[in-house]
């Protein structure tokens, strides 16, 4: 299916880090993983989590509105539906007070289990689970959400119920670190996914889904 391109609803604020380009070494990991199963293996996944263990206590000092904004506007204008929801890589659950309050039943999972023991989001489910093998069920999850993590194509499809969304958000776009252009977030899952992308401030947000539900821009 096409890819529809919503207009901007934030400006930019200009503070976007120059300093990250496609030659970022975590830019070429995430689309390996994105596109080669092999890409992700047990000695790749141990140095990722252990890269995130040490940064968990700065990490949970991140709870900025830029953090959130350009997910905030994907759930209003996507207008997701369903009880349950999946964080994947939700670090030390800055947003997942934001998914609580929406879905009944929302899960973080994330690699670091210092990013879990770091979390100021109290109340809310987390688990320590390799996203590319995770810990549910087949057709469960009704509303998936990545927020500058890695996309394992085939697992969240699997987990993913029939009528499901993704929603893909990187808060800071094409200079965040761990990212993938919509466009090949949308290769990645497949044709038979509808999609939709907007830029929000510094971020960009993408929703898949296998059935349109979206109104149109407007």
């Amino acid at each position: 299916m096409e890819m529809i391109y919503w207009e901007r609803r934030l400006p930019e604020r200009g503070d976007r880090d120059a300093g990250v380009n496609d030659a970022h070494p975590m830019r070429i990991v995430t689309e390996q993983v994105a596109f080669d199963r092999s890409g992700w293996n047990a000695e790749r996944s141990g140095k990722v989590r252990e890269m995130f263990d040490s940064m968990a206590t700065e990490w949970a000092s991140r709870n900025g509105s830029d953090r959130t904004e350009a997910l905030i506007e994907a759930l209003e204008r996507l207008a997701p539906k369903g009880d349950t929801c999946l964080e994947v890589g939700c670090g030390t659950g800055s947003v997942l007070g934001h998914l609580g309050e929406k879905f009944p039943r929302t899960l973080g999972v994330d690699l670091a289990l210092e990013m879990l023991h770091n979390s100021q989001c109290r109340g809310m489910a987390m688990v320590q689970s390799d996203s590319s093998r995770l810990p549910i069920g087949n057709n469960s999850v009704d509303v998936i959400v990545v927020v500058n993590s890695f996309l394992f194509a085939e697992e969240f499809k699997r987990v993913l119920a029939p009528k499901g969304t993704i929603i893909w958000v990187s808060t800071n776009g094409d200079r965040t670190p761990i990212y993938l252009a919509p466009e090949k977030v949308h290769q990645a899952l497949g044709e038979e996914f509808y999609a939709v992308s907007a830029k929000c401030g510094n971020g960009v947000w993408s929703g898949f889904s296998r059935e349109r539900f979206w109104p149109d821009a407007g």
